[in-house]
């Protein structure tokens, strides 16, 4: 932090700058590569459970990418990329005020006043940090929404209902992780790979019933923990193709079974280099991208 001199009433005080300065965002939210599980997860629930994909269903999943891509994927990366706990901290000492025009009949010492106080002490923190830090992140989380409701719209009570869920889903991560700007590999499966695969399946199985979604909701949910395991860069990394091949398993698959291991040993061998968490999650994109599509081709 650098120093500088406020004036206030006359007086010339020194006191510690604030330093806001936020990290800016790449335009294409890629998540060390993280950003194409979206697309493989909703092409892979649909090619599961809404084949044969041909004639106007084409059209659907089209829309449901947008959705995806343009929605869901923008959204999450925005809202727990950002640092919203090393913002508001600074609210909880701050001291200076901004003008605001005096409300008639104010009295000091009551409820309005201390009101009126907070309002001005608002003003003057978003204005020296918090339009720096957040006004970017809300306009594009905003824009994000929009897309999210106007695509879900078009594609119906599924879609609407998936990103009612992804938005609940996020803010819980956000609130989890206390908005420090990151959140776990578990968080992340969740968003990136088994909600968009309930997408793709929701465009089959909208007319089957709850019944109809119980597959495609336990498919969705091995997915989430083969890449929550797998996906953090320590030895219970094991676990994730393992729950992945037991799931092919109980399904009769055992060819599959062994495939999801195989694609998965060059990442569990990469654990013995010891990589950083960005290296290690880059370098297992293809892997899961792999998994999810042989996931959908024997299903």
């Amino acid at each position: 932090m650098s120093r500088r001199e406020v004036g206030y009433n006359g007086a010339v005080e020194t006191e510690s700058a604030i330093d806001t300065r936020v990290r800016t965002l790449p335009a294409w939210p890629t998540l060390y590569g993280w950003g194409f599980l979206p697309v493989a997860a909703v092409l892979g629930g649909a090619w599961t459970f809404a084949a044969p994909l041909e004639g106007d269903i084409w059209l659907t999943v089209l829309t449901a990418l947008v959705l995806a891509l343009a929605g869901w994927l923008p959204f999450w990366r925005i809202v727990t990329r950002t640092s919203w706990a090393h913002t508001f901290a600074l609210w909880r000492t701050w001291k200076r005020e901004a003008a605001l025009p005096f409300w008639p009949y104010l009295q000091p010492g009551t409820p309005g006043a201390a009101l009126h106080r907070t309002l001005r002490q608002a003003r003057a923190w978003w204005s020296e940090v918090g339009r720096a830090a957040l006004a970017a992140p809300l306009c594009m989380a905003a824009l994000a929404l929009v897309v999210n409701l106007l695509a879900a719209l078009v594609l119906g009570r599924d879609a609407l209902l998936l990103t009612l869920a992804m938005i609940a889903w996020t803010e819980i991560a956000v609130l989890w992780h206390e908005g420090r700007g990151d959140v776990g590999a578990a968080w992340a499966a969740g968003a990136l790979v088994g909600l968009p695969w309930l997408l793709g399946a929701s465009l089959g199985v909208s007319s089957a019933g709850p019944a109809g979604m119980l597959q495609p909701a336990l498919s969705a949910l091995a997915l989430i923990l083969l890449m929550a395991f797998y996906a953090h860069p320590a030895p219970t990394a094991v676990l994730g193709p393992l729950l992945g091949a037991g799931f092919l398993v109980w399904q009769r698959q055992f060819l599959a079974a062994g495939g999801v291991l195989l694609l998965a040993l060059p990442g569990l061998l990469l654990l013995l280099q010891r990589p950083s968490m960005a290296t290690y999650r880059r370098a297992l994109t293809p892997w899961l991208l792999a998994i999810i599509f042989l996931m959908a081709w024997v299903l």
